[in-house]
């Protein structure tokens, strides 16, 4: 049986090609925080994120559960320390001063991850992990591709499925760390950041980032095909391009 949360290495070339990085200054600002003491990464995929943090004086683990994502990862960032495992099933030997997820926590055990990520950390270790949040530009455009998203019962989960024009401000950190099962008082300093960049893809590279997604990729391909060309056929309508802004919020914890 496939599992969702390891379909990204049937394809981790074609991911690592298409899929969009992280702001370099959101990596600036978690190393200052953090202070001195190495540096984990779970998740890691083909390292998206780890090229900001693998700097020199870093000592930098990555644990990724997919050996084809790893391949890449290990090519891509030859001086991290690259160990093929679930977070679940890793036993660190030493305690970390920071702990970043980018685009991967929700991947780990909701109700264990909390835990793990204590037991990672040293005292005082910042926990935090992240994620890009697509909102797209266009009003006009937006409606048109749900509208597809619709008929295919995919309503609320493709990537354009929010429009940067309804966007609320960033949720407080008693509603992001509620969700992330770490509200219990062992980690303090409760904060929530976001960076705000713009991304656009023409509408041959935008079919390639879905394809790159979880979502497509557990569609059967017949399925696959016919909500990709619709999709596509909506971005030729409007001009051939589909513009994001793009939010990457970091939830921020100090293990006490």
């Amino acid at each position: 049986m496939r599992k969702r949360g390891t379909v990204f290495g049937e394809v981790a070339d074609h991911y690592d090609r298409v899929r969009p990085g992280y702001p370099e200054a959101l990596a600036d600002e978690l190393l200052s925080r953090a202070g001195a003491g190495p540096v984990l990464e779970v998740g890691a995929g083909t390292g998206k994120a780890t090229r900001l943090f693998a700097r020199p004086g870093v000592e930098l683990t990555c644990v990724e559960p997919d050996a084809r994502m790893a391949e890449v990862l290990r090519r891509n960032v030859p001086a991290a320390d690259v160990v093929v495992s679930t977070f679940e099933e890793w036993r660190p030997v030493r305690a970390y001063g920071l702990l970043v997820s980018g685009q991967a926590w929700h991947w780990v055990d909701p109700a264990r991850r909390a835990d793990l990520a204590f037991g990672a950390l040293a005292p005082g270790g910042l926990f935090a992990p992240f994620w890009n949040v697509f909102l797209v530009a266009d009003p006009a455009l937006h409606a048109a591709l749900a509208e597809v998203d619709a008929r295919h019962d995919l309503t609320g989960r493709t990537s354009h499925r929010m429009n940067a024009a309804d966007q609320g401000p960033l949720g407080s950190f008693e509603e992001e760390w509620a969700d992330l099962n770490l509200s219990d008082g062992r980690f303090t300093e409760l904060e929530t950041r976001r960076y705000e960049s713009a991304l656009t893809y023409d509408a041959p590279s935008y079919r390639d980032y879905l394809l790159s997604t979880s979502l497509y990729r557990m569609l059967d391909p017949l399925t696959a095909d016919v909500v990709l060309t619709e999709t596509i056929d909506v971005l030729h309508r409007f001009g051939g391009t589909i513009e994001f802004r793009v939010c990457t919020d970091v939830a921020l914890a100090r293990r006490g």
